[in-house]
C-alpha cells in the first residue's frame, strides 16, 4: 500500500490585511516540521501542493531543510484542487455588513473595541459564525467559489493525486485545513457538512493526517499528529 500524507500550512497572518502570508512563528514551524522529517528518514516520492502563498511557503521552507541535508525533494505539482475554500475572503466582503445587520457579529466587534486582547479570539468565533451560514447557502457572495464547488474540487484534486499514486509510494502533500477535513469526510465517508467544515477548526499548523491507499483503498491512517511542536508553537490558524 502506498502512503499519503497531507501537511496543513503553517501559521498564516490572521487579522492582517493579507492572511496568506505565513507568520514569523509559522516560518519557525514550517521549519521544525521539515527538521523533524529528515531527523525520522521520511521520504517522498513526489510532492503536492496548492496555489496559496501559505501552502507553497511551507514546502518550501520544509524542501530547503531536505536540500541542506542533501536529500532528495521532488519538485512540487502544483494541483488548484488542494487550495483552501474561501469563506475567509467571503467573510472579508461580507462582514462589514453584517456588523449592522447581524447582531451576534455586531455584539463581537463591539467587544473588540472595548477589549482588543479579545480580538484573535472573537475573530475566530465570527468565523465559524459566518462559515456555517456560508456552507449553509445561506450566504453567497459574488465572485467567491461557493463551498459545494470548493468540496467538488477537493474530489477532483484527491482523484489526480490517487489516480497517480503507484504502489508502495509516499506522497506529501501541502494543503489547508478545509482540504484535509474534505479529504478526510471522503475517505470516512461523512456526508454532514457541518460536521465536515468543523473539523477544520481541530487541525493544527503543519499537523500531518495520513492515508493508506492502495487500488480499492483509502483509508485514515492518523489525524492531525503534530509531533515536531512543543506546546506553546502549537496554533490553529
Amino acid at each position: 500500500m502506498s502512503k499519503i500524507y497531507f501537511f496543513r500550512h503553517a501559521q498564516a497572518s490572521l487579522g492582517s490585511d493579507n492572511y496568506d502570508i505565513l507568520s514569523e512563528k509559522g516560518e519557525l514551524q514550517a521549519l521544525k516540521l521539515g527538521k523533524y522529517l529528515v531527523s525520522k528518514k521520511y521520504k517522498f516520492d513526489k510532492i503536492y501542493v496548492g496555489e496559496l502563498t501559505r501552502q507553497q511557503h511551507t514546502c518550501k521552507i520544509v524542501s530547503e531543510v531536505y536540500k541542506e541535508n542533501n536529500l532528495t525533494f521532488p519538485k512540487p505539482i502544483i494541483l488548484k484542487g488542494l487550495n483552501e475554500h474561501q469563506a475567509t475572503e467571503a467573510m472579508k466582503i461580507e462582514i462589514p455588513k453584517m456588523i449592522d445587520s447581524d447582531p451576534f457579529i455586531k455584539s463581537l466587534w463591539k467587544e473588540i473595541e472595548l477589549d482588543p486582547k479579545k480580538k484573535n479570539g472573537n475573530l475566530m468565533l465570527g468565523f465559524e459564525y459566518f462559515l456555517n451560514l456560508w456552507i449553509a447557502d445561506k450566504i453567497k457572495v459574488d465572485g467567491i467559489i461557493p463551498w459545494k464547488d470548493f468540496r467538488e474540487n477537493v474530489r477532483n484534486g484527491l482523484k489526480i493525486i490517487l489516480d497517480n499514486t503507484k504502489k508502495s509510494q509516499n506522497i506529501g502533500v501541502f494543503t489547508s485545513g478545509g482540504t484535509i477535513s474534505s479529504i478526510s469526510a471522503e475517505s470516512l465517508k461523512i456526508s454532514d457538512e457541518k460536521k465536515i467544515a468543523g473539523l477544520n477548526f481541530s487541525i493544527r499548523n503543519t499537523s500531518f493526517t495520513s492515508f493508506l491507499f492502495s487500488k480499492n483503498q483509502f483509508n485514515l491512517l492518523s489525524f492531525n499528529e503534530l509531533p515536531h511542536l512543543e506546546k506553546e508553537m502549537i496554533t490553529f490558524v
